[in-house]
């Protein structure tokens, strides 16, 4: 095995490296890494419809796609990442013990600091009942890449509010997260760290438990390939949001106009299909501005690019463009 050592902060760079060095390396691998603030989107899951987007794009926070699967993830610069790359077939315990295994590294390290660490559930890592190590896999041909995320000294204001879901329905058959107590492993040091030390602790720790005699930095090379798989896969729209499940999003607003009823049909993140009803007033048919959103992404930018030049009061008496946009993006949470 060796230990990459990755002091990027940049998501789509991090996840990116992962994709890279189960490509092109061909010994085992364990890697620890910090994102700036950004969620975690995992591959079976629906974007939209597992973030808060309007506090997302206020705060600059960054979402991208895993490779793997399960749920969501909030990370920022008080949280770490780690990796683990091996191969399916070394030993017969190499799969047997599942995520456990990969765990175990993380809990014995934190067991040395006094802290009770245990494997819970079918991905987890606890203290006192609480998660703070949610785990994921992806397998590739005979690879396999264990991952996971610790909660060291996040910001769980943050964290709230950038995973609440707001009040829409969504139908899809994308893989849901699950609300579960979450805390920060600081609270249970012992002797005081910072994140950095403590990922210097945690390094020396991997290292020394698994013999490992090979540091290896990214050379140009390396960052060169890696930014590459960043700009094709990671960063691309694509990916982190057309990759999602066929899904309908359905919203009612109330305005002072009238009430407005948005239903749409997501498939790859294009508008395929909508329909707006209400009691509201028009001079123009509703249908037509239907029209000039299909085969529209669905996202803010493109669906204000695409009735850049309507007039919406002329299709929904009183209503601006902004309240309109906001409505087919399910910003507002307004209740009948």
């Amino acid at each position: 095995m060796i230990y990459v050592i990755n002091n990027s902060n940049n998501p789509f760079f991090n996840h990116a490296a992962e994709e890279y060095l189960i490509n092109e390396f061909n010994e085992e691998i364990s890697m620890l890494w910090i994102n700036r603030p950004s969620i975690l989107i995992g591959r079976n899951q629906n974007t939209i419809s597992e973030i808060n987007l309007d506090y997302v794009k206020a705060n600059n926070i960054d979402v991208v796609r895993r490779l793997s699967g399960g749920g969501t993830v909030f990370n920022d610069l008080g949280n770490m990442n780690f990796t683990f790359i091996t191969f399916r077939n070394t030993s017969n315990q190499c799969i047997k013990n599942g995520f456990e295994k990969f765990a175990l590294p993380v809990i014995h390290a934190l067991k040395s600091l006094g802290i009770d660490a245990t494997f819970n559930g079918r991905n987890d890592i606890t203290i006192d009942g609480k998660k703070f190590s949610g785990n994921a896999q992806y397998f590739q041909k005979n690879k396999l890449l264990h991952h996971g995320t610790i909660l060291y000294d996040c910001d769980m204001t943050k964290l709230s509010q950038a995973l609440k879901s707001k009040a829409v329905k969504f139908k899809d058959k994308s893989v849901k997260s699950v609300s579960s107590r979450v805390t920060n492993i600081l609270p249970y040091m012992e002797t005081k760290m910072d994140l950095l030390e403590f990922r210097e602790y945690l390094k020396n720790y991997i290292i020394k438990s698994n013999n490992i005699e090979k540091i290896y930095t990214f050379n140009r090379r390396d960052i060169e390939k890696i930014e590459k798989i960043m700009k094709e896969r990671f960063e691309a729209w694509e990916w982190n949001y057309g990759e999602s499940p066929v899904y309908t999003c359905e919203n009612i607003v109330k305005y002072p106009c009238g009430v407005v009823e948005y239903s749409l049909n997501i498939e790859n993140g294009v508008i395929k299909d909508i329909s707006i009803y209400g009691d509201f007033f028009g001079e123009k048919n509703i249908n037509d501005l239907e029209l000039k959103l299909i085969g529209i992404k669905h996202n803010i930018e493109d669906i204000e690019f695409a009735i850049k030049e309507i007039n919406i009061d002329r299709y929904i008496k009183g209503l601006s463009k902004t309240e309109f946009m906001q409505g087919l993006m399910d910003i507002y949470n307004t209740n009948l």
